[in-house]
């Protein structure tokens, strides 16, 4: 067993948060106890002048825009066609995935994120080998091949019969552990009808996650109601897209005949508030979709978003919106844990949840809120000092 000393703050299962100076006990991966004083026994790592947070839960990135964050276009299509496709074309390539793959998990256990759902590369080929690299990395980590097959370059396009043999195939061999195959569709502009509703089935027959893009910019809205007779939450659902287990991202401009059926869905929302001051999208009412009974997580959606830390989407998110700190840090941790479905293993260090945590150099003096203020705002990469996924070392500065 291991003891790691240090202040301590969690949210709890209960809602509450554990703001603790003593040692975080740790077995087999697992988190045991918080204790003011250590086990017998136990191997003391002392971590006093820092802070030890539950590891960062991203619920939204893309592994093939790595390269690409900080390329700036004016509205989303525009941005998707310059940069986001031409990259996505090289990640058809195993090799590159790889070498790519390899940076991008390393970026998130450097900014402290320990869990993340992640849009993969366009093809299968190409998924597998992220899968492979994912799984070296120690990180928990949900994944899937993205899948378009209209109004996108042909190289891109899969096909409705191959899309659904592939993530059957892909989805058998990478759903368990800490990896999981999650049906990953583009947006609705890029999926056909017929690609949606054939995956959906897959999913809900395989009981896989689901993620997908909704509402990030008002022309975008204009076209899905233009190419479907229909706003986009209603198109989802008319594809059984929408489902207890299916994450959107963005969410900026619902109706509130969107909230209402997302709830009635139990889907949740990736907010991703850096992404959406990148390519000026708006603001998305996260009060207002609360207010409905939607959950909702942070995403740093790389590459619109342009940095990996959740420390810095949740300031972004504090900007955006009038939330506390201690609202963000919860988005950040296990509110983006229970988005995932997660919050029985992570996002909280509540004894029997995977010892993911997070060594922050953050001046740890002071109240909940002051201490919290800090990391929110002050917080950035730089101050990672560890990453822990189920008590293993991913990164050491």
């Amino acid at each position: 067993m291991r003891a790691y000393r240090s202040r301590i703050i969690t949210f709890l299962s209960t809602g509450d948060i554990a703001d603790l100076e003593g040692y975080l006990h740790v077995r087999e991966g697992r988190v045991v106890s918080i204790d003011k004083y250590p086990r017998e026994g136990a191997e003391v790592v002392d971590y006093r002048d820092f802070l030890i947070v539950p590891g960062f839960v991203d619920t939204h990135v893309h592994l093939p825009q790595v390269n690409i964050r900080a390329k700036w276009k004016p509205n989303l299509l525009e941005w998707l066609e310059s940069y986001v496709f031409p990259e996505e074309k090289r990640f058809l390539d195993p090799e590159y995935t790889r070498r790519n793959a390899e940076k991008f998990f390393a970026n998130l256990a450097r900014n402290g994120t320990t869990t993340a759902m992640v849009y993969g590369p366009p093809n299968a080929e190409s998924t597998e080998v992220a899968f492979e690299v994912a799984r070296e990395s120690g990180l928990r980590i949900l994944m899937g091949q993205t899948l378009m097959d209209q109004n996108v370059p042909e190289e891109l396009v899969t096909p409705v019969e191959r899309a659904g043999r592939e993530v059957k195939e892909l989805a058998k061999k990478w759903n368990s552990g800490k990896l999981n195959y999650v049906l990953t569709l583009r947006f609705a502009p890029a999926c056909s009808m017929d690609l949606m509703r054939r995956t959906a089935e897959i999913a809900k027959n395989m009981g896989l996650r689901i993620q997908t893009h909704i509402s990030e910019q008002k022309n975008e809205v204009s076209l899905v109601r233009e190419m479907c007779g229909a706003d986009y939450a209603f198109v989802y659902d008319k594809a059984g897209v929408l489902t207890p287990r299916t994450v959107l991202a963005h969410a900026i401009h619902l109706s509130p005949g969107e909230m209402s059926l997302i709830s009635s869905r139990g889907s949740k929302i990736a907010h991703c508030p850096s992404s959406n001051f990148f390519l000026h999208s708006g603001r998305m009412p996260i009060h207002e979709i609360e207010s409905h009974g939607i959950d909702v997580g942070l995403g740093s959606d790389v590459a619109a978003g342009p940095y990996f830390c959740m420390m810095e989407v949740s300031r972004d998110a504090c900007y955006m919106s009038p939330i506390s700190p201690e609202r963000a840090f919860y988005l950040a941790t296990l509110g983006g844990a229970k988005v995932l479905g997660l919050d029985k293993h992570v996002g909280t260090l509540e004894p029997g949840r995977d010892a993911d945590f997070v060594v922050v150099d953050i001046d740890n003096a002071g109240s909940t809120r002051e201490v919290l203020s800090r990391l929110v705002f002050l917080g950035h990469a730089g101050r990672i000092v560890a990453t822990y996924s189920s008590g293993h070392a991913v990164w050491e500065k």
